[in-house]
């Protein structure tokens, strides 16, 4: 069989082959293996590399503790066109992210983490591109440099930016004085960057804004007044809707108050009610 032409097993078994050093080093060894999947354990957890057929990726997932598995991160991997080089390396970046995660690391210098990078206002504005959420980190950081750590903390911990939990974590609270006690040209700047990375942003980006952040004000009337102060038309009636169940205490704020545990978002289309399901 050519090169050009791999099966999966021979893709599995060069990556079986280059990850052996790491494995020995950190303790795991081959539990199974099958037509899509194959799976290592030890003292440390487990991980597992899944191919899809239909989407031509490869997902790298891990447990621990008896937790169920999750995707730490995705690759294509297309049969029928797969080479060795690209099976090696596969392999490399899965050993970078079994370092990552189960080797005993030395503090990382922020300083050498890059900020999210942001699509250009005009690529946004003439529809070529829409803002993501890379954008909104990098537009918050810009708005608020003291945070710029702190997101570079968030891409180290989980290999990329993870919205909900920056803002639930850190980010909000900043968003919220602003809106409870900030003078009128720093509400009037917070309202015109989230208006913009709203207005031109993908479904995602729109959940995190709408739910995430926004949501946090609870319609408190105080705060509410502010938003609609400042926010545009397009932004103003879901938020609101929002904010009308974010006010109660139901069984979908409390998932917005413990929210489960991350997994990769699929996206959708916005839908409030929905994005609280999901306990965003």
């Amino acid at each position: 069989m050519e090169e050009w032409h791999m099966e999966l097993k021979e893709v599995f078994a060069i990556i079986d082959k280059n990850l052996s050093g790491v494995n020995q080093e950190l303790g795991f060894r081959k539990q199974s293996d099958d037509d899509t999947s194959v799976t290592y354990s030890g003292d440390k957890g487990t991980y597992r590399l899944v191919h899809d057929r239909e989407s031509n990726i490869l997902s790298f997932d891990c447990a621990s503790d008896g937790n169920d598995f999750v995707t730490i991160s995705r690759n294509l991997l297309e049969l029928g066109r797969v080479d060795e080089k690209e099976a090696r390396s596969l392999s490399n970046e899965t050993i970078d992210e079994l370092e990552r995660l189960f080797k005993s690391s030395k503090p990382v210098n922020l300083d050498k983490v890059k900020m999210p990078k942001a699509v250009s206002r005009s690529k946004a504005k003439n529809g070529m591109l829409n803002y993501d959420v890379d954008s909104l980190a990098n537009r918050f950081g810009a708005l608020y440099p003291e945070f710029k750590n702190d997101i570079k903390q968030n891409i180290v911990d989980y290999g990329e930016f993870l919205p909900e939990t920056f803002f639930t974590e850190i980010g909000n609270a900043k968003v919220l004085d602003i809106i409870k006690n900030g003078p009128e040209s720093e509400q009037k700047r917070l309202f015109k960057m989230l208006g913009e990375v709203y207005e031109d942003g993908t479904n995602e980006v729109q959940d995190i804004i709408g739910v995430t952040i926004l949501g946090e004000m609870k319609n408190d009337p105080d705060m509410m007044a502010v938003a609609d102060k400042y926010m545009t038309e397009y932004m103003s009636g879901p938020v609101h809707e929002i904010n009308k169940l974010t006010a109660k205490n139901n069984r979908f704020t409390k998932k917005l108050k413990n929210p489960p545990a991350y997994k990769p978002k699929k996206k959708k289309a916005f839908n409030p009610t929905n994005a609280l399901k999901e306990g965003r």
